[in-house]
């Protein structure tokens, strides 16, 4: 059963706003309204601050102030004249999700994320291959040698250090001996000042050869003859070999990457590579996955999609039952190919996630501060999951659903309420 109940003014928090979905945030009543102590993490602070200091913009027609009521009739009689809907965006919570895939099979349209790029690059990996993937308690406590695929994971994630990589304590491994492997564009970067000089190796490497490196340390641990030169990409022998025996001699290795990172053609067999490195180490030692992702919900509306159709996003009902197309199914391809007549668009946890421009007519239930670059059909200002309405929300290993509570009472419906009120007038 969901709870519905939301928590109390000095309760635990958990944020919505990345993947990690930090659950020791706390509230507290301020003189400008409520505060949230958000742990450090810039990221937060901003979305928090952003949410409760807005302004919200009022339901509209065509750019044009309307009633609720207004707005509920004219947006169904859109889906009711739409012959191919398109739902996309997806940013809510569990509920929200649920509600949307109810309308969706009610009116046939398809289903994508308006990060369904990234999410791909991992999932079609999962759908062809499998994968060995670790929870975050799993490398809180145990991992002793963590490599870290990319730059950007410590911007995205900015409490990935302290509740992963080294937090204050762990069960199995100590923080103070392990060992960090930072791979990708690092040469004019510096790296994040809280992770340990002493404890951290820099590899510079351009993410496209991510997946030659990962095939070289494969060849290297399965002891195969290679003709290696003067190195790979500017990696010295010494320091491939070097790498290939701390993986071989860890305990618990760890792999991390973000997928929203690897933004270049045919990105999947990079993380496919990574994957077949992880388990070629699991025939002597263990390591494991770690794909971090769930911002802007996406996790959350995949894991909703599966278990509730069997097939992940991308999947449609224009055919009666779920029909699952990962790569027709791409939401920019079917808008510019012009094989929807109606959007449906909802962006409840960011402003700056608003729809796509597009010439297709277009439902937006928005974040209460969305101000879309141009008019849309009807226009919905909905609750900010975490903040005006409780609900649940899954972290980026996809092991649990958190609860989120309610900072601030607000009028504004969750977009599951909306959804409902839709498929009702239906």
């Amino acid at each position: 059963m969901w709870s519905t109940e939301a928590k109390s003014a000095d309760s635990v928090l958990t944020c919505p706003f990345c993947g990690l979905a930090c659950d020791d945030l706390s509230v507290a009543p301020g003189e400008q309204g409520p505060k949230v102590d958000a742990r450090g993490c810039g990221l937060a602070a901003r979305s928090f601050a952003e949410a409760l200091g807005g302004a919200s913009a009022p339901a509209a027609i065509r750019g044009q102030p309307a009633s609720l009521e207004q707005v509920l009739d004219h947006g169904a009689a859109l889906l009711r004249g739409a012959s191919a809907p398109l739902f996309a965006g997806l940013a809510t919570d569990v509920n929200g999700m649920r509600a949307m895939l109810e309308l969706a099979e009610r009116c046939g349209a398809v289903l994508d994320h308006l990060n369904g790029d990234a999410l791909f690059r991992n999932l079609l990996v999962l759908q062809e291959h499998g994968w060995l993937t670790g929870t975050f308690a799993e490398v809180r406590n145990r991992a002793d040698l963590i490599l870290v695929a990319g730059t950007e994971c410590f911007e995205r994630f900015p409490r990935l250090s302290e509740r992963l990589l080294y937090p204050p304590d762990a069960l199995f491994s100590p923080p103070r001996e392990r060992q960090l492997v930072l791979i990708g564009p690092w040469a004019d970067r510096q790296t994040p000042a809280e992770l340990p000089k002493s404890q951290t190796t820099v590899l510079p490497l351009d993410l496209k050869d991510l997946a030659g490196l990962m095939g070289i340390l494969r060849g290297l641990l399965a002891k195969r003859p290679l003709q290696l030169g003067g190195g790979f990409a500017g990696i010295a022998t010494e320091r491939l070999a070097d790498l290939a025996e701390r993986l071989r001699g860890a305990r618990y290795s760890v792999l991390v990457w973000s997928a929203a990172e690897l933004a270049f053609p045919h990105a999947e067999l990079t993380v496919r590579a990574l994957v077949e490195l992880v388990r070629d180490l699991n025939e002597e030692t263990r390591a494991a996955a770690l794909p971090l992702a769930g911002s802007l919900g996406d996790v959350t509306a995949n894991q909703v999609c599966t278990w509730q159709t069997g097939y992940p996003l991308r999947s449609g009902f224009q055919q009666g039952g779920p029909r699952y197309e990962p790569i027709l199914y791409r939401h920019q391809d079917l808008l510019s190919r012009g094989e929807t007549d109606l959007l449906l668009w909802i962006s409840a946890l960011s402003p700056a996630a608003g729809p796509p421009s597009t010439q297709v007519p277009t439902i937006l239930l928005g974040n209460p501060g969305t101000a879309p670059a141009e008019p849309v059909e009807a226009f919905i200002p909905v609750g900010i999951p975490g903040i005006d309405h409780p609900g649940h929300w899954y972290r980026s290993d996809t092991v649990c659903t958190l609860p989120l509570g309610r900072v601030r009472d607000s009028t504004l419906l969750p977009a599951a309420e909306v959804l409902h009120l839709l498929k009702k007038r239906l």
